[in-house]
């Protein structure tokens, strides 16, 4: 077991190193002069010369990478291309709401799934398979956009429960704005709930056809026990995974979600900078959503080899 956290965890920290290659070089190798778009077009010669001696733009672009990984290991991400602003004063809010925003997410969205699943998984055919079935196909095939325009009609517009935008008063604590989170939140969970809630009716219904569980049925074992004891540890290897890769998307990749809500979040911020063209802040958030997806993927396989019996006994 020991062997196997230790070859995951080096996985995972190769991953992010290539990963970082790749964007490093890849943001910095497209076409286009950052000097040129922080500065504008009334810029001379002397100041973009300038420009790129103080941000270091001048030097070859191995001793820039070098110096990035070297500043991002101890926690610096550099400035800001058109502000001169460190990256984490930047982007540090941002990711403090995303994360925020996601663990409201998940604390919804992981019972809601997994009890749908098991109780649409463990009646195949009946009559709550068949209505749960045709509801998450709905919600699974229907865009976020879509899902949150009828959230903010329903509760924003025809019942004013729940603010139409989210803004977050900065000056404020957070916690006394919970509402603003309340619409994006039940957005996400609707679209995640019905992704990991049809792959956990799929995982049960396969664990449930095994040989293993007709032997204990044969045996006596209450149903309730075959399902949460044998059953669903088998069931949550693979939707472990899929929870993983919701959590990277809850991270980083809800930008249609945050632009509909106006919230100031992880995915806004990397539009903005892609507008702008932000080299730094788009390398730095690309690298954090990166990690936050490799960790959680690191920690699935990790917790599916425990979960499972039959991992175990191969490790």
């Amino acid at each position: 077991m020991a062997r196997f956290v230790v070859v995951r965890l080096l996985a995972g920290a190769a991953t992010m190193w290539a990963v970082s290659v790749l964007l490093f070089f890849g943001i910095n190798l497209l076409p286009g002069d950052p000097a040129a778009a922080a500065l504008g077009s009334s810029a001379t010669p002397a100041q973009l010369a300038q420009y790129r001696i103080e941000f270091g733009l001048n030097r070859p672009i191995t001793v820039r990478y070098a110096d990035w990984l070297g500043g991002v290991l101890h926690g610096d991400l550099g400035r800001s291309f058109p502000s001169g602003t460190p990256v984490t004063e930047l982007v540090g809010p941002r990711i403090g709401y995303t994360a925020l925003l996601a663990l409201l997410t998940l604390l919804v969205l992981v019972p809601l799934g997994v009890s749908l699943g098991v109780l649409s998984g463990t009646r195949e055919g009946g009559r709550t398979d068949r209505v749960t079935s045709m509801v998450t196909l709905i919600l699974a095939a229907t865009p976020e956009f879509v899902i949150a325009a009828a959230l903010m009609l329903l509760l924003a517009v025809w019942i004013p429960i729940f603010p139409r935008v989210s803004l977050i008063d900065t000056g404020s604590p957070v916690g006394g704005q919970l509402r603003v989170f309340v619409l994006p939140a039940l957005t996400l969970v609707a679209a995640g709930a019905a992704q990991t809630c049809r792959m956990i009716r799929a995982c049960v219904i396969d664990v449930l056809e095994q040989p293993y569980i007709a032997m204990a049925r044969l045996k006596g074992v209450p149903e309730r026990q075959v399902i949460w004891r044998h059953a669903l540890p088998n069931a949550l290897g693979p939707t472990l995974q899929v929870l993983a890769i919701n959590l990277g998307w809850l991270f980083g990749g809800v930008v249609v979600v945050e632009a509909v809500f106006e919230f100031p979040g992880v995915g806004r911020a990397l539009t903005q900078a892609v507008a702008e063209r932000d080299v730094a802040v788009v390398q730095s958030l690309a690298l954090i959503v990166t990690g936050v997806f490799v960790v959680g993927s690191v920690v699935a396989d990790i917790a599916a080899s425990v979960l499972n019996p039959r991992l175990r006994r191969h490790l």
